[in-house]
């Protein structure tokens, strides 16, 4: 279902009058999950994205092959700096869809952040072939 109202105050940037519209339009749909997933673009760019994670969820429960509001509740978690539930999250989706780019990129970059991947307290880093050396004390 497309919503040229919604959609125009989308690109229009009215993000304020846009979360107003799609809380309207499911009064009257309250199953629509392309509705929620516009809500949670609505929050998502205007930085809410504590607000925004209920709406991607209900998108997404409401439409299991809805990707890109999984993609965005990971995206969502990750900016929160809620990194165990973005990566879970991520690699859910990334099931869903093998080949999106932005899941990808989320789960590679989250699995260094993940308790479960840390050593001692250290976080995992590939990214360095060189060897870390402590200063020793004189003492």
């Amino acid at each position: 279902m497309n919503n040229p109202g919604i959609e125009g105050l989308m690109q229009r940037q009215a993000w304020d009058d846009a979360i107003l519209e799609c809380k309207a339009a499911l009064q009257l749909q309250p199953t629509n999950s392309r509705l929620y997933g516009y809500l949670g673009l609505c929050y998502f760019r205007k930085g809410d994205y504590q607000q925004a994670i209920e709406p991607f969820r209900k998108a997404s429960v409401l439409d299991p092959n809805f990707w890109e509001a999984g993609a965005k509740l990971a995206q969502c978690y990750d900016r929160l700096k809620r990194y165990e539930e973005a990566y879970e999250i991520a690699k859910e989706w990334l099931r869903v869809r093998p080949n999106c780019h932005t899941l990808q990129g989320l789960v590679d970059g989250l699995k260094d952040q993940v308790r479960g991947n840390k050593i001692e307290g250290w976080e995992r880093t590939a990214h360095f072939a060189h060897e870390i050396k402590f200063a020793q004390s004189d003492e």
